[in-house]
């Protein structure tokens, strides 16, 4: 191993201990007393012990002598047990802090990530590698780390012992530590590459346990056949793990092989052999003592296969932590330097283009437009021409391909993005409500007075959502989902849309962006929606996109999109008198109504398209 190599697995292992030297400082240098002293002074009990009982027996040394020694060894193994007793209860107390501590890291990163990292199967991938158990692993590295300094001071004690009896007995320990380092670390190597294999089909089949077990899959699984194929898809991935894994295991077991192999033979049978000889020929004066070295090498030996494997052990697992680190430090490497703009006044789009990662053609071609606080614009177009993308864009939460997006005359890439997106009130057409009571749904935060639940209150009522519904039995502190509360509120399509309307009113911030906001609403609940919408978000910039059109009369300008491009733009009066695309889908969807609504929500939708 270069020295680089060693430097960086050391750094990636100072980096584990100290996430949780962070999450409690009592914890590591505990964890490392306890796991290293409990292995020294194993050698003197087993190994230093065993040779003065020999001794005592064949020197005729005084009983008394010996069970006093005895009494004071036993009291330290009952100190090392309680020390470990109390450890164990401590390391339990104390887990949860330490998940809490690494957890809330990656959380309050993991925002800074832009979406497309999530549009790439290598990101998830790389990311299930780093979170995948990164506080139970920080544990087991500082235990291991303990162990194994415990393990190297409990090997050299035993073989400055041995050394004392007789140097050639270090032969047959130094010779299996060799080999053993040597096939250990192609084992760990080969276990390393094993997990990395099999990332992409474990994460498969963990998705098809994941559709049998969310709430939002199971109308489908029920309404189509699809069981065969997800099914299939498990079997797939599982098969392949096994056929990735069989060649990987084969490896692994010859590696470990060699390891143990050359243990039992070179430091047990050939130890046994050379002690016979000596005793044969006559040259040994002290036979307890080679009786004693015969056990105490088995523990010996031991105790340095733990060295290696443990060695081997946190190079490999310090491999897979330093993936938590690079995801949590080069995300902090990225923030530096950026500030708060404050009020957002203007955002400018200068000839932006956006292209997914892996896709060949892009998504967004060359849109330009200027959007100032206060301005009530429309994106509307056919599906796919790029209108959620383009809102994306604007927040900051894709970087453009080309092109530049200017907030206040600056480009959004000095900007710092938790300030930036903090000052926009958003609604996506993909929104989601959260297992918690209904008041933090609105708020998305815990209320801390009386005036948070009437702020709520007022939100949900500008949102035209009913507070006084017979399923809320707890008021705006009842569950909104039946997963963890048998009380909870289960909200329909319309309901769920209007909870995610009325956190924006909640919130009052510079910004308004409204992405199919209506889409499970009725053309009479929309009016009302965007009339309350528009009235309530006086002097902010609204952006909105709907399909249905007659809601774009409502905006300043009109940006009517196909293709990834912007294809006309104006006032609605403006785009009707040109006669083009979005004169046609207007027409189009007029028309519609007139022939699919009732008569009462026709006088209501006729209303709202005049």
């Amino acid at each position: 191993m270069s020295a680089k190599k060693k430097e960086s697995t050391w750094k990636q292992l100072r980096y584990a201990l100290r996430q949780v030297w962070d999450a409690d400082r009592l914890l590591l240098p505990f964890t490392l007393f306890k796991n290293s002293i409990e292995q020294i002074f194993y050698v003197f009990f087993f190994v230093y012990l065993t040779k003065y009982i020999f001794n005592c027996i064949e020197h005729n040394i005084a009983y008394s002598k010996l069970v006093t020694f005895l009494a004071v060894a036993c009291f330290g193994h009952v100190c090392i047990h309680f020390i470990c007793g109390w450890y164990e209860t401590y390391r339990k107390i104390k887990m949860p802090e330490v998940y809490r501590h690494i957890f809330h890291r990656v959380m309050d990163i993991s925002d800074s990530l832009t979406l497309s990292d999530y549009e790439s199967p290598e990101f998830y991938d790389r990311y299930v590698r780093a979170l995948d158990r990164c506080a139970e692993q920080a544990i087991d590295l500082s235990i291991r780390t303990g162990v194994y300094i415990g393990n190297v001071g409990a090997t050299i004690m035993s073989l400055v012992i041995v050394v004392m009896v007789d140097p050639v007995l270090l032969v047959f320990m130094i010779i299996p530590m060799a080999v053993s380092l040597y096939f250990g670390k192609k084992n760990g190597q080969c276990n390393y590459d094993r997990e990395k294999a099999i990332t992409r089909d474990k994460r498969t089949a963990d998705y098809v346990k994941r559709v049998y077990y969310e709430k939002k899959y199971a109308s489908e699984i029920r309404l189509f056949d699809i069981n065969s194929i997800m099914l299939d898809k498990q079997e797939q991935a599982v098969e392949k793990m096994g056929e990735v894994s069989l060649s990987y295991r084969m490896r692994s077991a010859f590696y470990s092989f060699l390891m143990k192999g050359s243990y039992s033979v070179l430091a047990g049978i050939a130890a046994y052999f050379y002690v016979a000889a000596r005793v044969k020929s006559g040259d040994v004066t002290d036979l307890s003592s080679y009786v004693a070295m015969i056990s105490a090498m088995a523990f010996s030996t031991d105790q340095l296969k733990h060295a290696v494997e443990n060695r081997i052990y946190l190079t490999n697992e310090s491999r897979l932590f330093k993936n938590l680190k690079d995801f949590l430090e080069t995300d902090r490497v990225k923030d530096e330097g950026k500030r708060d703009i404050g009020e957002i006044r203007s955002i400018e789009l200068k000839d932006v283009s956006f292209t997914y990662p892996g896709a060949k053609t892009s998504t967004i071609r060359g849109v330009s437009f200027l959007w100032h606080k206060g301005e009530k614009l429309a994106i509307v177009g056919y599906n796919g021409a790029g209108k959620t993308t383009l809102i994306k864009l604007l927040m900051g939460l894709y970087p453009v391909t080309s092109g530049k997006i200017l907030v206040n005359g600056v480009d959004i890439g000095e900007i710092d993005d938790d300030a930036y997106r903090k000052r926009f009130g958003t609604v996506f057409q993909d929104l989601q409500v959260f297992a918690m009571p209904l008041v933090e749904n609105v708020l998305m935060r815990r209320p801390s007075d009386e005036a948070d639940y009437e702020m709520a209150r007022r939100a949900l009522a500008d949102a035209q959502f009913d507070v006084s519904h017979p399923g809320l039995v707890k008021g705006l502190d009842t569950i909104v989902s039946r997963e963890f509360d048998e009380e909870g509120f289960i909200p329909s399509g319309g309901q769920a849309q209007k909870i995610a309307i009325a956190r924006v009113f909640a919130q009052q911030p510079d910004m308004v962006i409204l992405d199919e906001p209506s889409s499970a609403l009725d053309p009479l609940a929309e009016y009302n929606m965007y009339n309350n919408m528009m009235r309530l978000s006086e002097g902010r910039g609204v952006v909105f996109i709907s399909h249905r059109l007659s809601s774009a009369r409502m905006a300043d300008k009109i940006f009517m999109m196909k293709d990834g491009s912007v294809v006309e733009q104006g006032s609605h009066e403006e785009l009707m008198a040109q006669g083009g695309h979005y004169y046609e889908m207007f027409m189009l969807q007029a028309e519609n109504y007139q022939e699919s609504l009732p008569e009462e929500m026709l006088r209501g939708a006729e209303a709202f398209y005049e």
